[in-house]
Formats: structure tokens, sequence, C-alpha cells
């Protein structure tokens, strides 16, 4: 009868999935990570996982899923009526059988991405009650609201996420590949350097495997002089995108009691 209670949160990336279950008034728990043997066939032992781990087999009253999706573009609100397939027409497909879908943020605009159709039948079979959405969004929707300029990133299974607020609205954001420490180094420094902002005064916040005592963490302190972790709990801030998908719909307030 407690399942009834418990939402399950997952997050797909390139290399597998993640997954915890927390009960509704969110508590973090567990973080489990599944890695594919083969990238080629990645929807197909995903699929697999999904219907054989019993842990995963609940009656759960929510599912949340998210995708770290590089086929996306951020759309702003006054051009959303044109399909979807014009809006995603520079970008390039990652799987022979796309669902184009849509995730609004809280900056008045959506992102606009696809992802694997069969992975969105196989979520829908399996669960009753499950919202989808791109990392991105996740991200997003839990920046705080700040009038003063300010950078955040997010490391998350070796994809970079960068988001640049000023003036309270969102001046940039993109997602970068990154393999190496010094990928992360390198992208957070370009994005400064392409917009201006000044590596000695701009803050930035450090979300996802960002967290202190991060080699890569270290690295970029050297280059910047304010780097601090947007939250202080580190489990929460490790598994960012997992435990923040069931409130990203809230105000950013919420990361407050996290503090």
């Amino acid at each position: 009868m407690s399942n009834v209670t418990q939402n399950l949160h997952l997050l797909f990336y390139k290399e597998g999935f993640s997954y915890c279950v927390l009960p509704e008034n969110g508590t973090t728990s567990k973080v489990n990570h599944f890695k594919v043997s083969h990238f080629n066939r990645w929807e197909e032992e995903i699929s697999k996982e999904l219907e054989i781990n019993l842990s995963l087999r609940r009656n759960f009253a929510k599912v949340y899923a998210s995708f770290v999706s590089s086929f996306f573009n951020l759309v702003p609100q006054s051009f959303l009526s044109e399909s979807k397939d014009t809006l995603l027409n520079f970008s390039e497909a990652e799987f022979e059988e796309n669902v184009l879908l849509e995730s609004p943020t809280t900056f008045e605009s959506s992102f606009i991405y696809g992802t694997s159709q069969k992975l969105v039948n196989k979520l829908n079979d399996l669960y009753s009650n499950v919202h989808l959405s791109h990392s991105g969004k996740v991200f997003l929707n839990s920046i705080k609201n700040l009038n003063e300029p300010s950078v955040h990133i997010h490391l998350i299974q070796n994809n970079l996420e960068i988001a640049v607020i000023n003036s309270s609205k969102l001046q940039f954001y993109n997602l970068f590949e990154t393999p190496s420490d010094e990928d992360v180094l390198f992208f957070t420094l370009f994005v400064l350097e392409q917009l201006a902002l000044d590596a000695n005064k701009i803050k930035v916040k450090t979300y996802g495997q960002l967290l202190p005592e991060t080699k890569v963490f270290q690295t970029l302190k050297k280059y910047i002089r304010f780097v601090n972790t947007s939250i202080k709990d580190e489990f929460y801030l490790e598994n960012f995108t997992l435990n923040t998908l069931s409130t990203c719909e809230l105000s950013p307030d919420h990361l407050k009691e996290k503090e």
C-alpha cells in the first residue's frame, strides 16, 4: 500500500540512466545507475532493464522522466506556433524513430527536443502517470531569480549545462558534451569570454557533480574568482536533476530548504 505514495524519478543519458524512488514529501533517497554495454543498443538495453528490474516494477503514484538530450532547441514563446519539425530542422536526430516533445521553462521559452519513441512508448506501457521533460527545463526552472548577472554550471553524466542569467532573464543556455575536466573548464571560460563576463567579478554557481572536493571544481576556482556550490546539501546536489524532477514546476524557493 505504501508504494502508491511513492514517486519514481528517472534520468536518461547517453551512457544509460539513473533512478531513485522518493516518497511524495520529496525526501532524498539512494540513487541507482544503469549503464548500457553497447551504445547502438541503447533503446533495447534500457527497455529490458525497465522490464526486469523489480525495484522499477512497482505501483508508483507518479513517474518523472527527464532526458539529457542534445537533440533540442530552446525556443522563445513567440515562435512556439511553428511545428516541432521546423523548430528542430537544424538539429541532428539521435534515434531512427524520434518523438518530438516540448518542455516549458519559467523564462518565457520552451525546450523542443527529440528522444526515443520506443522508450517513451515503453514508459507509457509500464506506468500510468508519466511526466516527461528535458533536463534543461529542470535545471532552468530550479535557478533562483537573481537581478545581478550570474552563471550556473551543471555537470551531469559527462554533459555540462551552462546558463547565464542577467536582470532576471535568461541570456544564454547550452548543453555541451564534456568527457574530461579540461572540457568543463574550456566551455565555461569560452561562454564567459563570448558574453564579455569578467572571470574576476562574475558569480558562478555549480550543480550536479561539480562538488568542492572534486578536481574539476578546484580547477575552476583557479580561473574564476567567485565559484560556489548552489546549495550546501552535497548529496542532494550531486544528483541534482533526479532530486529536483518533481519540484521543477514550482518556484525555485523550494531550494532554500536545502541550504
